[in-house]
């Protein structure tokens, strides 16, 4: 008896490589919708918790915005207030 479903969104990129994965399988001769790549994925990481959380900690740290770093370490302007002088010392008025 099927089970529910429920709908997940994915990026274009994530897709595309699920679709590649699945006509990968096809080649091997098992011929799997989707959703039950997905499934059995989501078991695989169940299975593999540490291994996926370690893998997904060195993406996270590969794909860091710069510019959200540079709010974590803001640069000091010896300023008392830049809101106030910021056009005296861009345009020097």
């Amino acid at each position: 008896m099927p089970g529910k479903y429920s709908s997940v969104k994915l990026c274009v990129e994530a897709k595309r490589k699920l679709e590649e994965l699945q006509l990968r399988l096809r080649l091997r001769g098992i011929k799997v919708s989707l959703h039950e790549i997905l499934e059995k994925l989501v078991e695989i990481g169940l299975e593999n918790e540490d291994s996926l959380a370690e893998k997904l900690r060195e993406e996270k740290r590969e794909i860091e915005d710069p510019a959200l770093e540079m709010l974590d370490k803001p640069l000091d302007w010896k300023l008392k207030d830049a809101s106030i002088t910021i056009d005296k010392y861009l345009y020097g008025e």
